[in-house]
């Protein structure tokens, strides 16, 4: 149990993994060229040595008359033919020092000549290749053997493997030389990053000003940077949103309970304080609502979206609002072509409810709403003809709790805002010479 503890903990560690790896790799790499090489050399070695045999038996055949054949082989050695008893006795005084070796170590390993063709043959000096074959002439009854002498060139493919394997073993070591310097250059980023997202897990939201020369380290350093900036806004913005609900949530609380408390001991006109106190729970609900509903629309994922007509669904939110202002002149511009948006509806029908409400309440006598496909966008203007944005307030309507003087909560602008960015639209507004206009653009599916 403790080995396998042993072998996880060295194959999670980072210089481990790596030289484990080279390893194999090399040996692999090794092996193979190495193995590639001795078939290779062994069946050079082999088809050249019967070559030699072969044509020795040849000339043989045409010199029978001589007792021993000589030539010059491709091994640089002798090819020498010799007789053989049955018993393995040398008849030949003038048999090379090689013949009389290959005898002796055919008599211990109990070879027999009959059937003796290309064979491989290991003596205490030498190794050698061997075919026999029945005398002819004078000599029936008995065996000339030819053999060649392969010792030299199978000393050269040893010394080659030699070297190969101490070439492994050189490469080997200096491969632990290189691991401990290629994973301590990829270990060092590895824990800079790995502190740097446990801080942000802490909550700590810091940037991380080192920089690294790796290309693929340094971009993911630049995207956990980009996520502490993110989520360090994101945690401002709900101190922020916490502080301003519970303010805002104190005002209508605390006016509930002062007229509650001025109705308990008969210090205020029941009928009245009970209408504001209506008034202020109308309002505290509304909040509620609203803090809710942003609330869900930035934790939780949109609903399943659908292609609608941005026209039609503009024209649909109008009619809900018309009897409101009875006393507006409400105008409608939108495109002859249909203008499709994929959306989750609710969402985008809220939107448009908030900005609809927003401009009749400041309007004067005229509205007007445009709808139109700009490029891949598509685009709703709504314009009303009242005061327009105060001009120190226009760059903070959109945020949350941010409402100017006659503004009420702060969030129906800010839900637009967080509706319209869910959907990979924009939402601006501008000050006319005559009011302010409202403007969404929301990406079209092209169809």
């Amino acid at each position: 149990m403790n080995g396998a503890k042993m072998f996880n903990r060295k194959r999670r560690n980072l210089r481990g993994s790596i030289f484990t790896s080279f390893s194999v790799l090399l040996f692999i790499s090794f092996g193979l060229m190495g193995g590639i090489f001795n078939v290779l050399v062994g069946q050079y070695i082999r088809q050249s040595a019967i070559s030699e045999l072969a044509e020795a038996e040849a000339l043989y055949l045409y010199m029978e008359r001589f007792i021993t054949v000589t030539r010059s082989g491709l091994f640089g050695q002798r090819i020498s033919n010799f007789y053989m008893d049955e018993n393995y006795v040398l008849l030949d005084g003038h048999i090379t020092p090689s013949a009389a070796e290959i005898a002796d170590a055919m008599m211990e390993q109990g070879i027999v000549l009959t059937g003796l063709h290309n064979r491989r043959l290991r003596t205490d000096d030498g190794i050698f290749y061997v075919s026999a074959r029945p005398a002819m002439g004078e000599r029936q009854g008995w065996y000339t053997m030819f053999y060649v002498d392969i010792t030299d060139i199978s000393r050269f493919s040893n010394q080659v493997n030699m070297i190969l394997l101490i070439l492994v073993v050189v490469i080997w070591l200096l491969s632990i030389i290189i691991t401990t310097f290629l994973a301590g250059s990829l270990a060092h980023p590895l824990l800079v990053l790995t502190q740097f997202a446990r801080r942000i897990g802490k909550n700590d939201f810091t940037l991380n000003p080192e920089s690294f020369a790796n290309e693929e380290f340094e971009a993911l350093n630049q995207s956990l940077n980009q996520t502490a900036r993110q989520l360090a806004k994101y945690d401002n913005e709900q101190k922020t949103f916490f502080q301003n609900a519970s303010h805002e949530l104190r005002t209508p609380l605390m006016s509930i309970k002062s007229y509650a408390e001025g109705i308990k001991y008969g210090i205020m006109d029941a009928q009245s304080a009970s209408n504001t106190i209506l008034e202020a729970t109308d309002r505290l609900t509304n909040m509620v609502g609203d803090l809710l509903y942003i609330s869900r629309i930035d934790n939780i994922d949109t609903p399943q979206e659908h292609e609608i007509d941005l026209r039609q669904l503009v024209v649909e939110r109008l009619r809900l609002y018309e009897s409101l202002r009875s006393d507006l002149t409400i105008q409608i511009q939108q495109d002859e072509r249909p203008v499709i948006i994929e959306c989750a509806q609710p969402y985008i029908e809220r939107a448009l409810d908030n900005i609809i409400a927003n401009a009749l309440r400041y309007a004067k006598a005229t509205l007007l709403v445009e709808c139109y496909a700009v490029g891949a966008r598509g685009v709703v203007r709504i314009t009303d003809d009242g005061p327009g944005f105060n001009p120190d307030d226009l760059p903070h309507i959109f945020e949350r709790f941010y409402h100017g003087e006659n503004g009420q909560t702060g969030l129906g602008l800010a839900i637009v805002k967080s509706i319209v960015e869910q959907h990979d639209g924009t939402v601006t507004a501008i000050n006319k010479e005559k009011g302010a206009a409202v403007i969404v653009s929301l990406p079209r599916t092209g169809k």
